[in-house]
């Protein structure tokens, strides 16, 4: 297996940017390696790119690392795969995507929602990647940490630039995340009484555990939040799935990789000025 390179930045794409070409296809990326399969204690990832943006080196892995062989649910999960190469590259800066389904009546497909906090419904993701590490025999430090300032404010400032610049008419520079497990979609009753009800504003699947992780290896995150439908039972609608993703996918993918470029492209990885790092510590006891 190919040793994992020393980079300070990292794109952990998802459905949002699906079919964009992003990074090959953008504007000052060179790309170094593709296809690249790392070896971790969990297994081997996903293929990731290394590239590089303006002469600033960068990872970049699709779809949260998920593939038809990794899942995103523990034992052994992409999340824990993919950390553990961020991790060791030394990775300090983080920017992800998603694809959200709608949960508070004001906000419509086509908008953005760059959050600032969320919920973790989930109940089958690893919440320890220090730990998970350790039960595989690493000899690493447990890490704890606080979710104070869980999404880098730096960073969401960026993704807020570049989402407008990328021609979004609606971009919230703030909002809640609901992380359900999945994969089936919710119930009506369910985004009425587990998201709407108690204030959430958008419902999504993989944010966790990558928010907790890379508050864990010590590294800013933010994500670009991209409303791709109602949720169900929200605003009365037909529509079926696979239509609607693809003429989804085909309007807002492009502008949203646009999005996530631009913010790449301004990122200062050496800036820590934000505080997230001081969220963090070696635990008391293994």
């Amino acid at each position: 297996m190919p040793e994992i390179p020393r980079v300070k930045l990292a794109v952990i794409g998802g459905s949002a940017i699906l079919g964009s070409g992003f990074p090959k296809d953008f504007e000052g990326i060179e790309i170094i390696g593709e296809n690249i399969i790392y070896d971790t204690p969990f297994g081997p990832t996903a293929p990731f790119t290394h590239a590089s943006i303006d002469g600033e080196p960068f990872l970049f892995v699709p779809f949260h690392g998920i593939t038809r062989e990794i899942r995103n649910t523990t034992p052994n999960s992409a999340a824990e795969r993919v950390f553990y190469v961020l991790m060791k590259a030394g990775v300090k800066k983080i920017l992800g995507c998603a694809l959200c389904g709608s949960t508070n009546r004001l906000l419509d497909p086509g908008d953005v929602v760059i959050p600032d906090g969320f919920v973790d419904y989930t109940t089958k993701r690893a919440q320890s990647l220090t730990r998970s590490l350790r039960e595989k025999g690493v000899d690493v430090d447990v890490i704890m940490y606080r979710l104070h300032q869980p999404f880098c404010p730096t960073l969401s400032r960026l993704l807020i630039e570049g989402a407008e610049r990328a021609g979004f008419k609606r971009v919230f520079r703030r909002g809640i995340v609901g992380v359900a497990e999945g994969p089936r979609l919710e119930s009506p009753s369910e985004i009425r009484l587990r998201y709407t009800n108690v204030g959430i504003d958008v419902v999504t699947m993989n944010l966790v555990p990558e928010v907790i992780f890379a508050r864990e290896i010590g590294a800013c995150y933010a994500t670009l939040q991209l409303v791709s439908n109602y949720g169900e039972g929200l605003v009365e609608t037909t529509w079926t799935g696979p239509e609607a993703f693809r003429e989804f996918r085909e309007r807002w993918c492009g502008a949203a990789a646009q999005a996530l470029h631009w913010a790449l492209r301004h990122i200062d990885p050496e800036d820590m000025s934000c505080g997230c790092d001081r969220y963090r510590w070696r635990a008391f006891l293994p």
